[in-house]
């Protein structure tokens, strides 16, 4: 396929449990009195979820995660049966077939990523989620951990498809501000407002939903597309050693602050067969300063993150899409289309759908574009 043609279109919580001696441990009933390895005691304790490394619990007065190596051990021996199979993907020092190294960066000194070198993020607020994601639905989408600059990333990807061949792959970044992934991927959801991408899943081509720093109970703390965008690539990398995954057919997608994201992405590395953002922002600075975590003071802070002054970087096909009808961020299109000068990059409106109810239409048309995609 051409080139031109891309174009067209982990609630768990750390805490120690010591509680009585009663064996054998009952989880399916609450535990009177837990006292905890960090002093603390917890009343009628009941645990309601378990993940990879933690515990989802409620008490008398509070809820939050419990992680399994402070429970005491007759509580921890009982929870880890319930354990989520968890696999890690490969680091991007792997290799799925001899002699080539998979999701390498062929151009990382774009103009973006040499303004960025040597420069730190002065955060106002340190914030982070503090809860791992919700077991997925076995069959429909595997939890796995993929290694961030930071440390271990929770991840959903689609299972192996178990046929011996290498199939097309994408990350799909969702919208909104909390850095994280949940049910919103196989939970029913109305055509109008459809941002789980699962088309891309219906057309067989592999799907990776990445949480990034300060999501979930992922390491760091959330900067608002700026180290988010070295987890993305980190992400990029592992899946790219995948067996099943064809590392020269690995898209990227994203939604609203997610799009703003997957272009930010895509003026940093060229890793990516084709980029798509749906409804990005141009200007970070447009999502209001006292939304920002970080020191808006310091222009860099803004520059650093706003796709609008990166677009020249750009160096896969790019396509940039908004519906007209409000609510929509057609306003930045407008603007970033108006500063581009960049032929791989294009910007199209759609008529007749708003900023959410393009999504699910979208995906499907370019889920069959990527399913035809041979790689050629």
């Amino acid at each position: 396929m051409k080139l031109l043609r891309l174009l067209l279109p982990a609630c768990l919580f750390a805490v120690s449990l010591r509680a009585a001696a009663t064996a054998p441990v009952n989880l399916g009933e609450p535990l009177p009195t837990v006292v905890l390895s960090d002093g603390r005691t917890l009343h009628d304790v009941k645990i309601i979820g378990f993940g990879a490394t933690t515990v989802m619990a409620k008490w008398d007065g509070g809820r939050g995660t419990i992680a399994y190596e402070i429970l005491p051990d007759e509580i921890r021996q009982a929870a880890e049966q319930h354990k989520p199979t968890v696999s890690p993907v490969a680091g991007p020092e792997a290799s799925a077939e001899p002699g080539v190294k998979l999701g390498a960066d062929a151009r990382p000194d774009s103009a973006l990523t040499i303004a960025r070198r040597g420069f730190t993020t002065h955060l106002l607020r340190k914030e982070s989620l503090g809860q791992p994601p919700e077991p997925p639905p076995t069959g429909v989408l595997d939890l796995v951990a993929y290694p961030g600059p930071l440390g271990p990333m929770a991840a959903y990807i689609t299972p192996p498809p178990g046929d011996g061949k290498r199939h097309p792959a994408i990350i799909w970044l969702v919208g909104g501000t909390s850095n994280s992934i949940g049910s919103t991927f196989w939970q029913p959801a109305p055509a109008d407002n459809d941002q789980s991408a699962s088309a891309f899943r219906a057309a067989r081509i592999v799907t990776m939903y990445p949480s990034l720093r300060g999501g979930n109970s992922n390491p760091g703390y959330r900067e608002w597309l700026l180290g988010e965008v070295d987890d993305v690539i980190a992400a990029a990398r592992a899946l790219a050693t995948l067996d099943y995954v064809d590392p020269h057919r690995i898209y990227l997608g994203g939604h609203s602050t997610g799009g703003t994201l997957a272009l930010l992405v895509a003026e940093s590395s060229n890793q990516f067969r084709a980029v798509y953002a749906f409804g990005p922002v141009g200007d970070t600075l447009g999502y209001g300063k006292e939304t920002l975590p970080f020191d808006s003071s310091n222009p860099r802070e803004a520059e650093l993150r706003s796709p609008v002054l990166w677009l020249d970087s750009i160096r896969v096909p790019t396509s940039v899409f908004e519906g007209v009808n409000p609510p929509s961020n057609l306003k930045p299109l407008l603007d970033m289309a108006a500063r581009n000068h960049n032929p791989l990059v294009q910007f199209r409106q759609v008529p007749g759908y708003t900023h959410f109810s393009l999504v699910a239409p979208m995906v499907r048309k370019l889920s069959e574009i990527i399913a035809q995609d041979t790689g050629k």
